[in-house]
């Protein structure tokens, strides 16, 4: 099968880990036997021998729909036609493809739409909408995402792929001391306070630094809001900003730490909560809807029942470190692709 790839994440120089989950999805595509190109409408893609991609240089708005069309078609050429588009979150643009793309092709091209976007959860764009309307086939990367989006069709849930620790880092686990003397809190995201509420982090730190003076604070990421918050909170002590890393780092950061700390508004699946229960660590978390659906009940992981400082606070003085794995095999590669294939076949 032909499938083109339309994504608006994918990993850029900048950004490595930049739509990490997204690129996943489409190696697993890939592993198929599909003959695969990936159409980039947002920042320029970092270029792999192993993966064809097109950049979409454009003007925001309707007046660069038909840049983002013309980059499409010049995929298809590429593969010599095409049998799926497969969309990975949908909007006004990809509604314009869509309907451009059906009245050149007919029913030779298929066209499937893959929600990772939070956007479901509270105000969705029309053009999503219509996008999820219009496609043949629909998918979301977690039950709670899939139960806003069915409205438009059948909608299967896929989630996304979790890597396996490696023996290396299973054995580094098991020998970290039941008890510690301290604890290491980690967080691993977007330094973007409208997302991921770390300014609720430093504030709780603010408290429980003062009450547990040698636990630690790891942050992993970077963001628009990243050197403000480093400003405005530069007197907290036993704070490290450990900047952007690469997934393969943030695995490897995450096993010499104890807790992790999700503070979203909003998350559709959470990749960074089964990665960091899989390498040893608790993880307190907000109470999110998405990753509620996806993560059962688990002593390791706390859902708070409040997004308040106050709240997070406590739960910090109360966590103790991780002290053991969990496994999600159902989140590999093999059973993803799987998934996808089915799902390929749909009528």
């Amino acid at each position: 099968m032909r499938i083109i790839h339309l994504v608006r994440m994918w990993p850029t120089n900048s950004d490595p880990q930049h739509g990490s989950f997204v690129k996943a999805h489409v190696i697993a595509s890939k592993n198929l036997k599909n003959q695969i190109a990936v159409v980039c409408l947002a920042d320029k893609p970092i270029k792999t021998p192993e993966i064809k991609t097109f950049h979409a240089n454009y003007r925001k708005g309707p007046f660069g729909w038909g840049v983002k069309l013309n980059s499409v078609i010049k995929a298809i050429n590429h593969l010599g036609g095409c049998d799926l588009l497969h969309i990975h979150g949908g909007s006004a643009d990809t509604a314009y493809i869509i309907i451009r793309l059906k009245a050149k092709y007919g029913k030779t091209m298929r066209f499937a739409v893959t929600e990772h976007q939070s956007h479901w959860f509270h105000k969705t764009p029309l053009g999503a909408k219509i996008t999820a309307r219009i496609s043949d086939i629909r998918s979301a990367v977690s039950p709670a995402l899939k139960s806003r989006i069915e409205k438009y069709g059948p909608t299967k849930y896929i989630p996304n792929i979790l890597v396996k620790p490696d023996p290396d880092q299973l054995e580094v686990i098991r020998r970290k001391p039941k008890t510690v003397k301290y604890r290491k809190f980690l967080f691993v995201g977007d330094i973007v306070e409208e997302t991921k509420g770390v300014s609720g982090i430093l504030k709780a730190w603010e408290l429980h630094s003062k009450l547990f003076k040698k636990d630690i604070l790891n942050i992993i990421g970077n963001g628009s809001d990243k050197e403000r918050l480093e400003k405005e909170f530069t007197y907290l002590e036993n704070i490290n900003w450990l900047g952007r890393m690469e997934p393969h780092q943030v695995h490897k950061e995450m096993i010499i730490n104890d807790i992790l700390i999700v503070n979203s508004r909003v998350e559709t699946f959470s990749m960074v909560i089964g990665e960091a229960l899989e390498r040893g660590l608790n993880v307190i978390s907000t109470p999110c809807i998405g990753p509620q659906s996806v993560y059962p009940a688990l002593k390791s992981l706390i859902f708070r029942k409040t997004f308040s400082t106050k709240e997070l606070i406590q739960s910090m003085q109360e966590i103790k470190a991780g002290t053991s794995t969990i496994a999600f095999d159902q989140f590999r590669e093999k059973n993803v692709s799987e998934e996808l294939e089915t799902w390929y076949l749909d009528k």
